[in-house]
């Protein structure tokens, strides 16, 4: 229970001012009237002018306020020369009583319409004590500026909504009002303490009614002849009946009161027993209802039953059948014992008794199997009487529980986020709703942490017993109105009940388009229940009826967040077990690419200390061999050997350094590059190239690229193609779908299939290229792939016709920038064949 003292009046005061300028609210507010003004804003309430709610349609002689007003006469008394007022709302939060004995309050009240017939529903009104405790549905207390509108802020509310404790709906409200001036928390205390009161009266009400009902039936048949036809005494007494038989025969006794009607139903009882339950309507001259249900306790055998005087017979032997009869046919058509009994003194005046028609309950025993002797009326005992709607009551608690043990047993049977959802979809469709449908935000089912729910959810379960509705279905991206029932529930974190759709004026107003399709649909009623786990909104769930089922209550609401609490931490334990699965695997592949990796680097280092060991031991073996025979060394051989090892492992070690600066390269480095020309410049600056290079190129081919590594990777495939060409080599640009394709064709002894992949490793070389005169180190083509790779591009060979190998590097065609595709003119012609021969020294 939260209480504003005055000494925090003051920071309030400041949090509302940030609040209507739109600032950001962290202090100086109760967390839940921070989301009451939420809301209030939502619906687009201004606090400076308050709307005019009339509705002169109330019931001033319901049971609300014949069960309210002793407690109002008390609590009249008891706060007589207090300046507080005693106001009475209904569930509408429309004002049906007040208690003011204060002069000057009373006119305070006058002046501000705080009189029967006019509403204060939050919706419309903003925050408020009548309104906000229905919104809420639980008591508040609602201190000065805490009130949304600027004509309530000297004043304060203590109130709390009246549930029927039946059917657990509330009836309507009670608020205590004062000036903030003679304001003192207790009154809170009051407000619950008369609310109770008031709600022990309503049930009062029922148990009433029903007495009322038995006296009436009791007398009924008195009157009729048959005193000693309905033993009163408890069933048990008849004869010994287990539990679970007890509670068959009252589960099919609620199921009757709540079918209204008269009717028959068998019971089929442990032992080969069986129980006939007879249901008769009874109504008093008040025009209180209600249903009678009668039991017959039998051996097992099924029995007639008929509006006569003997109103049981079983099919016996045609004798007894005969004997029957003739004994109904004493009376006349109308007449009958049962049919019309006298209206009976004191309670039971006025009583209408409609008995049910003769039907026959089951295929019948054989005759040996029957008794002797017809049943009499001391068999017949009276199972329960009671009110058609506390029977439909009891009827929907017990279909709540086994929806309740339902949904334990099937949600939750797996640990995948979707999956779990639509379990739940599926057990709440169609026993409690028409449209169920579950929306998370999209981290959720990854695994990660919802992040913020403005983005929009994505609808990852959906059931529906509708035909072709028109709403957003499975994989949808849904942006809740503020408006809405899912809006709401999200500005709020707490679930949102809306009985009546169609009654929703605001909501209408606010967002027409959605309304209108579930008007379309036959939508009537909804509930919106966040999904919450370790005090984490992971998203919500929204249950719709339509027309096939009756609007959603208070105990819906209940049930609704049962189901969705159970189903959140399911849904969170999936979750949890997926982002632990991820950073599992992602672990597991971390280490096997660190294992790959230490083991790659393990052969690069052995080849490469292979590599620079050859030139090196080459080179020392000459030297040594030139200091052991001076004489005998040509100086000029001796030096052109060693400058050759000498450039062999200069050349190494820089492609070393490249392969190992390849990923470093910032992003700042790529720049739009055009193909073709990359091509010219690096083929006209190469001198000495033994075969002619003739180019095919494609103007207008660009790419996202750093043109060194371009340069690079056309240079080694240049380079490679001119050791194996036999007359020339091709070189081609062109646009291959989305992307650019660079190829280098060779005429020479292509490579074999089974070696394609092989080339690309690190210090390979075919048998062909061995020898160490054409100077190739082994890192050409692998430096080339890892630079196609960092451009997301992929390089492979091929086999060329006739004969030969085409080496092929792609890589993603650049986006045009936003001038170019305004100003898209004629594409630029094909530059045509061309061939280049290098210049040969």
């Amino acid at each position: 229970m939260d209480v504003v003292g005055q000494e925090g009046l003051t920071a309030l005061e400041w949090a509302r001012k940030r609040f209507c300028a739109g600032e950001p609210v962290e202090s100086g507010v109760r967390p839940w009237v921070l989301t009451s003004w939420e809301r209030s804003r939502h619906m687009g309430v201004v606090p400076y002018q308050v709307p005019t709610v009339l509705d002169l349609d109330i019931d001033v002689d319901g049971r609300l306020i014949q069960a309210a007003a002793p407690v109002l006469d008390q609590l009249e008394s008891q706060l007589s020369g207090i300046k507080v007022a005693v106001v009475l709302g209904d569930a509408h939060a429309r004002v049906l009583q007040r208690r003011v004995g204060e002069p000057s309050l009373l006119r305070w009240l006058d002046h501000n319409l705080v009189v029967p017939g006019f509403g204060f529903p939050e919706q419309a009104i903003g925050t408020n004590g009548i309104g906000t405790a229905l919104a809420e549905r639980r008591p508040v207390l609602i201190w000065g500026r805490e009130h949304y509108a600027d004509i309530w802020g000297e004043l304060v509310c203590a109130a709390s909504p009246v549930r029927d404790p039946v059917s657990g709906r509330v009836e309507g409200v009670l608020n205590l009002a004062c000036l903030d001036r003679f304001a003192d928390a207790a009154m809170l205390g009051i407000a619950v303490d008369a609310t109770a009161r008031i709600e022990e009266c309503l049930l009062e009400q029922t148990s009433q009614r029903e007495q009322v009902l038995l006296r009436a039936f009791l007398a009924a048949r008195r009157e009729a002849g048959g005193g000693a036809a309905v033993a009163c005494r408890p069933i048990t007494e008849a004869v010994p009946i287990a539990p679970h038989d007890r509670h068959s025969l009252l589960e099919k006794a609620a199921e009757l009161i709540s079918a209204d009607r008269t009717g028959v139903a068998v019971v089929l009882l442990s032992g080969g027993r069986s129980a006939t339950l007879v249901s008769r309507a009874i109504e008093n001259a008040a025009g209180t209802r209600g249903i009678a249900v009668e039991a017959i306790l039998t051996d097992g055998s099924f029995w007639h039953v008929a509006s006569g005087p003997r109103e049981v017979q079983r099919d016996g032997p045609p004798e007894a059948q005969r004997d029957g009869s003739r004994e109904a046919q004493r009376h006349e058509p109308g007449e009958a014992r049962g049919d019309r009994p006298r209206a009976a003194p004191g309670d039971g005046a006025g009583v209408r008794w409609e008995p049910p028609p003769a039907v026959a309950l089951a295929p019948l025993p054989p005759d040996d199997s029957l008794p002797d002797t017809p049943v009499t009326a001391d068999d017949r005992w009276l199972l329960a009487v009671g009110e058609p709607g506390v029977g439909r009551l009891a009827l929907q608690a017990r279909e709540r529980l086994s929806l309740l043990w339902e949904a334990g047993a099937r949600v939750g049977t797996s640990l995948d986020v979707t999956r779990t959802a639509q379990e739940l979809t599926e057990v709440a469709v169609p026993r409690f709703a028409d449209f169920v449908a579950v929306d998370l935000p999209d981290p959720v089912p990854r695994g990660d942490a919802p992040g913020a729910l403005d983005t929009g959810l994505r609808r990852i379960a959906l059931a529906t017993t509708l035909r072709n509705f028109d709403l957003a279905g499975v994989g949808a991206l849904v942006h809740p109105h503020p408006a809405t029932p899912q809006g709401h529930c999200l500005a709020g974190g707490q679930s949102v009940l809306k009985s009546e759709l169609d009654g929703t004026l605001w909501l209408m107003a606010q967002d027409p388009a959605g309304t209108r399709k579930a008007h379309e649909q036959g939508i009537h009623s909804v509930i919106v229940v966040p999904m919450r786990a370790r005090d984490v909104t992971l998203g919500v769930v929204s249950f719709y009826r339509s027309r096939r089922m009756s609007v959603f209550e208070e105990d819906d609401l209940a049930l609704a967040e049962e189901l969705v609490g159970r189903a959140a931490v399911c849904v969170d334990n999936a979750r949890r077990y997926t982002h632990e699965h991820m950073m599992s695997a992602e672990l597991e592949r971390a280490a096997e690419s660190l294992k790959q990796s230490l083991d790659r680097q393990r052969r690069f280092t052995t080849d490469a200390s292979h590599e620079l060991r050859t030139p090196l031991a080459g080179l020392r073996a000459q030297l040594e061999e030139a200091q052991l025979h001076p004489g005998e060394t040509d100086l000029t051989a001796l030096l052109d050997h060693a400058l050759g090892d000498v450039d062999r492992l200069q050349a190494i070690i820089t492609d070393l350094l490249l392969l190992a600066r390849l990923e470093a390269v910032p992003a700042t480095a790529f720049e739009r590059v055009e193909l073709a020309r990359i091509v010219e410049g690096e083929v006209s600056r190469r001198f000495g190239d033994r075969c002619p290079v003739r180019l095919d190129l494609d103007p207008g081919v660009i790419v996202n690229a750093v043109p060194t590594q371009i340069r690079r990777v056309l240079g080694n495939l240049l380079d490679n193609a001119r050791r194996h060409a036999a007359h020339a080599v091709v070189v081609r640009v062109s646009r291959a779908g989305d992307r650019a394709e660079l190829s280098v064709t060779d005429d020479g002894p292509g490579i074999p299939e089974a070696e394609r992949e092989h080339v690309f490793q690190r210090f390979a070389r075919l048998d062909t290229a061995r020898s160490r005169g054409y100077g190739g180190a082994g890192l050409g083509l692998a430096i080339a792939r890892d630079i196609a790779h960092n451009h997301q591009g992929t390089l492979h060979v091929e086999e060329a016709r006739p004969h030969g190998a085409r080496f092929v590097f792609r890589l993603p065609l650049a986006e045009p920038p936003a001038a170019e595709l305004a100003h898209t003119g004629p594409a630029r012609p094909r530059r045509s064949h061309r061939t280049r021969r290098s210049p040969r020294t």
